[in-house]
C-alpha cells in the first residue's frame, strides 16, 4: 500500500502538475507555479490534459510540458491507450498538483497512477487519490486553487516544523 511521504515545500525539488486545457486562465496557472518554483529551486513537469479537439496553445509548447489527447491517448472510461503520459506517470515527483476545478476520469485516473510522493486536488468524492484534497467554492479558477495548494503545503508544513 502507498505511503504519503509529505515534505515542506521549500524541500521539494520537483513537482508535477496536470492541468486541464479546457480552463481559460492555465496560462495564469502555468505562470504563477514557474514562479513559486523558481523561488524555491524547484523543478516542474505539466501534464496537460486535451479534451477537445482545440489545437494546442503555443504556450504549451514547452520542453517541461507533456499534451495528453483525451480522444486520442486514451479509451472513452479513462483508461490510457497511449505511453505519453507514462513518463509523468513513473516520475517520483515530490508533489503532484492536480489543478482541475473540474472532475474528469483523465485527471483522477492520471493521479491514481501517478508514483507521486505526496499528491494534492480537489475533492470530487470519497473514493479520490489525492493525500490532501481542498473544497473550492464554485466560482473559484484554478489560478486560485493552485495558490490555496502551494498556500496550504507551506502552512501544514509549518506546523509540522514548529512541534520539533
Amino acid at each position: 500500500m502507498r505511503q504519503p511521504v509529505l515534505k515542506p515545500f521549500n524541500d521539494a525539488r520537483s513537482i508535477g502538475v496536470i492541468l486541464n486545457l479546457r480552463n481559460s486562465n492555465c496560462p495564469d496557472t502555468v505562470a504563477f507555479l514557474d514562479q513559486e518554483a523558481a523561488r524555491h529551486g524547484i523543478k516542474l513537469h505539466y501534464l496537460l490534459v486535451n479534451l477537445h479537439k482545440h489545437p494546442i496553445p503555443q504556450w504549451c509548447l514547452d520542453s517541461r510540458m507533456t499534451v495528453i489527447n483525451y480522444k486520442r491517448d486514451f479509451t472513452h472510461t479513462g483508461k490510457l491507450k497511449s505511453d505519453t503520459a507514462d513518463a509523468f506517470i513513473n516520475t517520483e515527483f515530490d508533489f503532484l498538483f492536480s489543478v482541475s476545478t473540474h472532475f474528469h476520469p483523465v485527471v483522477k485516473r492520471i493521479a491514481t497512477l501517478s508514483k507521486a510522493a505526496f499528491k494534492v486536488g480537489k475533492y470530487f468524492s470519497r473514493d479520490n487519490p489525492y493525500d490532501l484534497t481542498y473544497r473550492p467554492s464554485y466560482s473559484e479558477r484554478d489560478l486560485e486553487l493552485s495558490k490555496e495548494y502551494v498556500a496550504n503545503i507551506h502552512l501544514i508544513t509549518l506546523s509540522d516544523n514548529s512541534d520539533n
